[in-house]
């Protein structure tokens, strides 16, 4: 495979569509005598999204919104089958183990949802007549499931397509620029002090919700609360140290 030239998302989007073309042109048609056999149209679909959605989106977050401009409506995609929230509430649970809202009715919040059930493995295949159609996406948290979609796979090829068309032109308002290279950073680290980490840490659950318990099941309530009492022990350590 030669070398790509440019940046890096628009030929791969480009050798992405030439894949599912010679795949879909050479797989076997549903129903006929060879429906199982290779090559698999829809699992090369599915395999392509970390290049059609999560890619781009990790490059600038606003980058679907703007490569998915004017595009039919999500729910042709992605079907909510269950949402302990409502339907234009999703709860997920993110890799440090927090709760995240979001709505699914929003196209740019798409990588974030099938990011979040691919890392933690929820995804079910859906048979329809036999056929390998779509899979089956949901959340838990708490040992309960938060919410339940249905991703269709004739929908996601168009939608799919419809991406890495916008990637392979190279629309002019969506970043595409290679990040640095990382071994530049890593000698110019050599040479600097590590800073002491400052990374927030998870709270303990079981003091969460017995603080969200106090305040009779309001967990905005009990986030307020929680801030205000951390803020206030910041001051008197702060007023402590300026005293020495």
């Amino acid at each position: 495979m030669g070398y790509p030239t440019g940046p890096l998302l628009a030929p791969l989007a480009n050798r992405i569509l030439a894949n599912l073309d010679l795949i879909e042109a050479q797989a076997p048609e549903w129903s006929s005598p060879r429906q199982n056999e290779p090559p698999y149209a829809d699992t090369q679909l599915l395999i392509s999204l970390l290049g059609v959605l999560i890619f781009p989106h990790e490059k600038a977050h606003f980058a679907l919104g703007n490569l998915m401009r004017d595009y039919k409506p999500l729910d042709r995609v992605l079907k909510i089958r269950y949402s302990l929230h409502g339907e234009k509430h999703v709860e997920l649970t993110d890799a440090d183990g927090e709760t995240v809202m979001i709505n699914p009715a929003v196209l740019t919040n798409l990588p974030t949802l099938l990011r979040n059930c691919v890392a933690h493995f929820n995804v079910l295949p859906i048979d329809k007549g036999g056929r390998f159609a779509g899979i089956r996406v949901w959340n838990r948290a708490n040992k309960r499931i938060t919410f339940v979609a249905d991703i269709d796979f004739d929908e996601l090829r168009l939608l799919a397509r419809h991406v890495l068309h916008a990637l392979r032109e190279q629309r002019v308002d969506v970043p595409l620029e290679d990040p640095h290279d990382p071994m530049i950073e890593v000698e110019e680290q050599r040479h600097k002090p590590m800073p002491p980490e400052r990374r927030v840490p998870r709270l303990n659950r079981d003091i969460w919700e017995r603080l969200v318990d106090g305040h009779g099941g309001n967990s905005a309530g009990a986030k307020i609360k929680m801030d205000q009492l951390l803020k206030k022990e910041a001051d008197r350590l702060l007023i402590e140290l300026e005293k020495i």
